[in-house]
């Protein structure tokens, strides 16, 4: 069984976290400014939770009837209506009705292939469905000083391999191994920041700020 292999049938669970934050208590919502933002923000919240949960009622009923004319409309029409698809009142008060082909995204569950077939019979349903499978390599791992070397040089003994057993031509293994290259702060950075800037404020704001997106900060309620 070749590495790849093992790797494939191997599926391991991360452990799951145990809960931990760092609260910082504002006051009394009452005096404090802060408290006072913390309790709006959470009630708003509230609000905008309820809102979004009666839009959820209509979007369910519009929603059905959209369904309904879109596949009445592509069955008439045998391809796909023209976008975009709106539902719409008589004093011109509409709404998008939104549909993506997102094919090869999402995996395939054993009961969505079983309905499959016995929609449209075995072999059909083979001939829709296809197999991938990705494989890479620890990040962190291959980050420690002196792992990308030896795999670079295992990958070049194995594409030599296939170019001497003749299983590929020289312009497939060129095409073999995909590399996305990009320059990337290496994995740890942010837990590392007193070591590289000190315990210095200002210059820690200037790295948060520096590493952007690889540092995401934000407000969650």
């Amino acid at each position: 069984m070749s590495l790849f292999t093992k790797v494939a049938a191997k599926k391991v669970e991360a452990p799951k976290a145990k809960a931990k934050g760092t609260p910082w208590l504002a006051g009394d919502p009452n005096g404090d400014a802060i408290a006072k933002s913390v309790k709006a923000l959470v009630a708003l919240d509230g609000e905008v939770k309820a809102i979004e949960a009666k839009m959820g009622l209509h979007k369910t009923v519009v929603k059905k009837y959209a369904e309904e004319r879109y596949v009445r409309d592509f069955a008439s029409r045998g391809v796909n209506p023209e976008t975009p698809l709106y539902v719409q009142t008589s004093d011109g008060e509409k709404v998008t009705f939104i549909v993506q082909d997102r094919s090869g995204q999402y995996g395939v569950r054993a009961e969505q292939k079983d309905a499959l077939i016995d929609l449209v019979g075995e072999d059909a349903a083979n001939g829709l469905l296809y197999e991938e499978a990705k494989f890479g390599f620890n990040r962190d791992l291959l980050a420690i000083e002196g792992v990308k070397d030896v795999i670079g040089a295992a990958l070049e003994t194995a594409l030599q391999q296939l170019l001497d057993s003749n299983l590929l031509s020289a312009e497939q293994a060129e095409q073999l191994l995909e590399v996305d290259t990009k320059t990337a702060f290496k994995p740890g950075t942010l837990d590392r920041m007193a070591l590289i800037v000190g315990k210095d404020t200002t210059r820690m704001k200037q790295l948060l700020e520096i590493m952007g997106s690889s540092a995401t900060r934000y407000i969650k309620v």
